[in-house]
């Protein structure tokens, strides 16, 4: 038996019908998304006189009491956990991925995944290079880390969410480490991405010119001045 499409009423559609109404759908998310986002955006920049100042100003807005960790799909062993999706606004049956960065934002609601993804979007549109990192602390986790003041530091919103009643929020803020995590992703790639980003926001005369060598998967980025 082949697989069946059903549109946002229950109906079953063709595979281009179904297709056509997710893009629409996904169309109308980024749009909602990016009012909220750039009304944000516009205050932090408005406000903050530094880039730390900044950071600040996003990290408290994604720890504010009404933002939750969703614990309820989400058990210590993460490997076993169901991803939870949420609702968007007039839609029945189509809902959000929690591993997104749209419901951090839309919904108020999501897990380290869906934090560092949304913190790491806006960071990046503040100008300030920011990159999701993944490890373990006793589950696996992703957090973030970002390069300010020539530095990578590190800021993990989950966890000052999960322990807001025990922790100070500061404490999960622009740290060189975090105790007892195992980190999986490569903190050298991170940060060399990141620096790069960096000057070219500091020389934007430069033009970059991706190529792809023989026997190489991956485009090399050469920068010309």
């Amino acid at each position: 038996m082949g697989i069946v499409y059903r549109n946002d009423n229950g109906e079953i559609v063709s595979k281009e019908e179904y297709e056509s109404e997710l893009a629409k759908f996904q169309i109308n998310v980024d749009a909602q998304y990016n009012i909220i986002v750039n009304e944000l955006l516009k205050e932090i920049n408005n406000n903050a006189h530094s880039d730390k100042e900044k950071l600040w100003m996003l990290y408290d807005y994604l720890t504010s009491e009404n933002m939750s960790y969703d614990l309820t799909v989400h058990p210590t062993d993460t490997r076993s956990a169901t991803p939870q999706r949420y609702s968007f606004r007039n839609y029945k049956k189509l809902t959000i991925a929690q591993d997104s960065k749209y419901p951090a934002i839309l919904n108020n609601s999501g897990v380290c995944i869906t934090y560092s993804l949304a913190f790491e979007d806006l960071a990046n549109r503040l100008s300030i290079p920011c990159r999701v990192v993944k490890g373990y602390t006793g589950m696996d986790h992703a957090w973030n880390v970002v390069l300010i003041d020539n530095e990578v530091k590190q800021i993990d919103v989950a966890y000052a969410i999960m322990n807001r009643k025990i922790s100070d929020k500061k404490d999960f803020f622009l740290k060189n480490s975090f105790n007892g995590r195992t980190i999986t992703s490569s903190i050298s790639d991170l940060e060399r991405d990141m620096r790069e980003q960096q000057y070219l926001r500091e020389h934007p005369q430069i033009v970059i010119n991706s190529r792809t060598d023989d026997g190489e998967e991956e485009p090399r980025i050469t920068i010309h001045r």
